[in-house]
């Protein structure tokens, strides 16, 4: 569970109904047409058809690749504050760096593109 998560952790059963689904390394961006890195330390496991020792060598360079200096913003939150960011092509992480006592309060709004779904397979 995340630090200032009020949600618990899923259950066995809620785990059995969804179960880890493959995904590919990189992807075509359905709008620039751009490949992009399409893994981060929170979510990829595993390299399918690597061994595992060869799997975790390859994620970790991806990883310190995405890790680098030049690649990396830290928004400095102020009052009235609006951030985008391009949820296919980066690898975001809120920090719980507030207080209990501190409240948050975020709208979310998703704008969807039409996906060329077999870019996104090749």
């Amino acid at each position: 569970m995340r630090p200032g998560s009020i949600r618990g952790p899923l259950t066995p059963e809620q785990r059995a109904k969804k179960p880890p689904v493959p995904q590919p390394i990189f992807r075509t961006h359905p709008i620039t047409g751009r490949r992009v890195l399409y893994c981060n330390p929170g979510y990829a496991m595993r390299i399918e058809g690597l061994e595992p020792a060869e799997s975790d060598a390859m994620l970790e360079y991806l990883f310190r690749h995405q890790a680098q200096e030049k690649y990396l913003y830290s928004h400095g939150w102020t009052p009235g504050d609006l951030l985008m960011w391009d949820n296919i092509g980066t690898v975001h992480n809120a920090l719980a760096d507030y207080g209990p006592g501190e409240h948050r309060y975020i709208l979310r709004v998703q704008v969807m593109a039409t996906l060329d779904y077999a870019a996104l397979a090749a």
